[in-house]
């Protein structure tokens, strides 16, 4: 993993830090990134949710109202939704606190989110290395890690599934199926 040096100074008392511009580029170009996969994600999972029994029956197990964040730090993308009996419900970040999420998996950073949003790396590769902090009850975490791996394998092609999941599950529609519906009700909603 690559490390970030950054320049400090001491300016009346306090540090101030200098971050070149290609790195600035770099992480907001990780950020806008991260910002599209957490919104195809949101839009997967109820999609997911209609299509695919193995994701309804973990929703099914919510209560009504349980909230769910994933976040990756201040001012950076992130993803809260709520669970409705119509399925899943975006709450807008702006209106959100993380501290009132039922569960909150924050990543420690935007580099230890992207990894994870890109598949580079699977959910349990990154809680290994100590990528994120969940708030929460584990148990529920793990179904929602169980939805979002279900999500990767619908919408990362095969080969990617492969190197992140432990067992690529079996789909319940095709590829070009899953994406045809994510954005159709992405133009809808």
């Amino acid at each position: 993993m690559s490390q970030l040096v950054i320049d400090t100074e001491k300016v009346k008392g306090t540090e101030s830090y200098r971050v070149s511009a290609r790195k600035k580029r770099s992480l907001a170009g990780k950020k806008a990134f991260s910002a599209v996969i957490l919104h195809f994600l949101f839009h997967g999972l109820n999609v997911l949710n209609q299509k695919d029994e193995r994701v309804r029956e973990e929703l099914s197990r919510w209560e009504e109202g349980f909230t769910v964040g994933i976040g990756m730090g201040a001012g950076a993308p992130a993803l809260y939704m709520k669970k409705t009996e119509d399925g899943l419900l975006r709450l807008f970040a702006g209106q959100t606190d993380p501290r009132d999420m039922d569960l909150m998996i924050q990543f420690k950073s935007v580099e230890a989110a992207f990894l994870v949003l890109l598949g580079q790396i699977s959910v349990a590769a990154s809680y290994a290395r100590h990528g994120f902090v969940l708030k929460g009850d584990i148990a529920r975490a793990m179904s929602v890690v169980r939805c979002m791996d279900l999500a990767e394998a619908y919408l990362f092609p095969r080969f990617l599934s492969k190197r992140i999941l432990k067992e690529v599950p079996e789909k319940q529609m095709g590829l070009l199926h899953t994406y045809l519906d994510v954005v159709g009700r992405m133009i809808v909603h």
